[in-house]
């Protein structure tokens, strides 16, 4: 094996790899291990397993939630980053430490996209086996449901293979829980299929708080109007300080951010467009037109660089335009612990592949985050969480969004009770000893 595979504490390797992008937790791992193979990846669980320590997994660290304490084992698969674009067959094969920026700045060289999230610097992996919601959802579907094949190794340190025909029943059982239902295994390698969208359309606009108001009646207006193919991402925020993306004006104050998307060309937002006549001019206004990968992951102006985020992800029915206003004014008031709400609207009639989640359980999704720097703050963004939350209950259906529920480390209700108890067998299968740290949805049923 490598000389440096293993990085203990102290070292330059350790430091990094413990700096999720999500800094909610406190990192402290015995050792982080830097595979860039299959080969050592499976070393690696081996390793940890002669020294009674479990393995916890992170590539980037955007779902970063549970504490890695000194009795574990960091695979850190940031190395596992390799990209292969097959064209013609439409999909690609990518480490499980690739991103989505990296994926898809090659695929559209071919005509083609993965389904990837808002964020570019999220990979592949975490995101695909949490189900994955992003402005090609619609009318594109979940990129749980593009999950072709897993390459993974199990609690026991075999490298193992995950297609749907797999000559191993628990292999199969095995990609089912990959898709959508957190994992069962440390992946190093996804087959994920690529769509061709006709024509890729993006913007976003950014008014002053006090057109809240107006901009969601608009936005409640054309959702009873668009297609199947606009997705939209409708929220209150706090701007990073000496963000760039925000003018003088929109520094410092709350601001309320429209973003939006079609694979299938301009016509796709007429009706938006139209409804957002009524509301106040935007004191930005990023145009409407077309757009390339890159431009698509920068419209939702995800923050650049790590920050301690504690958040919930639920999903909603068809009355979450009602309740749109009074979740979103949560965030209101320039003192507001909670950072962002967000409404996406989600719904889609794409056809799904059968896995733990691979259809969204909604048609729109609540997303509402704060900082969580220490005890006190956590104990406030909890509490303005907990009213984001009550002002959504009428249109809440029941379900955890759960890799929106930030700095985490379990999240009870993302897959309904025998969906979880298939999760629970086919990780006692695949790890016997618990070996392997679990995600948030089997976290709930250790």
């Amino acid at each position: 094996m490598r000389p440096d595979l293993f990085s203990p504490a102290g070292s330059a390797g350790y430091r990094a790899a413990t700096n999720p992008h999500n800094a909610t937790v406190a990192q402290r791992p015995a050792m982080v291990a830097h595979p860039r193979t299959a080969d050592e990846v499976a070393h690696a669980v081996r390793w940890a397993a002669q020294r009674n320590l479990t393995v916890a997994v992170q590539a980037s660290g955007h779902g970063a939630g549970a504490p890695i304490e000194s009795d574990r084992l960091l695979v850190d698969t940031s190395g596992l980053n390799a990209v292969h674009i097959d064209a013609n067959a439409r999909v690609a094969r990518v480490g499980a430490g690739a991103t989505w920026a990296a994926v898809n700045a090659l695929a559209e060289r071919h005509g083609l996209l993965g389904l990837a999230g808002t964020s570019p610097t999220v990979a592949v992996a975490g995101y695909t086996f949490g189900g994955g919601v992003g402005f090609l959802t619609r009318p594109h579907g979940m990129a749980s449901s593009a999950l072709l094949a897993v390459d993974y190794v199990d609690g026991d340190g075999r490298i193992r293979r995950a297609p749907e025909d797999a000559a191993n029943a628990i292999d199969r059982e095995a990609l089912w829980a990959f898709r959508g239902g957190g994992g069962v295994g440390v992946a190093t390698a996804l087959t994920v299929e690529l769509i061709a969208p006709q024509q890729l359309w993006a913007g976003y606009r950014l008014w002053s708080v006090d057109a809240l108001g107006p901009v969601v009646d608009a936005w409640a207006t054309a959702m009873d109007e668009i297609g199947a193919a606009l997705s939209t991402s409708l929220s209150v925020l706090h701007p990073p300080a000496g963000s760039p993306a925000f003018p003088p004006a929109l520094q410092g104050v709350p601001v309320v951010h429209l973003a939006f998307a079609s694979p299938q060309g301009a016509d796709a937002a007429g009706p938006l467009l139209r409804a957002l006549r009524m509301a106040p001019p935007p004191a930005v206004d990023s145009s409407w037109a077309p757009a390339d990968a890159a431009r698509l992951a920068q419209i939702h102006l995800d923050p650049p660089n790590p920050v301690p985020a504690l958040g919930v992800g639920r999903w909603l029915g068809p009355g979450a335009p009602d309740v749109a206003a009074d979740a979103l004014d949560v965030a209101a008031a320039v003192d507001s612990p909670v950072a962002v709400v967000e409404l996406r609207n989600v719904g889609n009639d794409a056809p799904a592949r059968d896995g733990a989640m691979t259809a969204v359980p909604g048609p729109f999704l609540l997303h509402a985050v704060g900082l969580a720097t220490d005890d006190a703050s956590r104990s406030r963004t909890e509490d303005g969480l907990s009213k984001v939350r009550t002002a959504t209950t009428p249109a809440d259906i029941g379900r955890s969004a759960a890799s929106f529920a930030d700095g985490r480390a379990a999240v009870a209700d993302g897959l309904d009770q025998p969906g979880l108890q298939r999760l629970g067998r086919i990780r006692a299968a695949l790890d016997p000893d618990q070996r392997l740290a679990p995600s948030r949805l089997v976290a709930t049923i250790t």
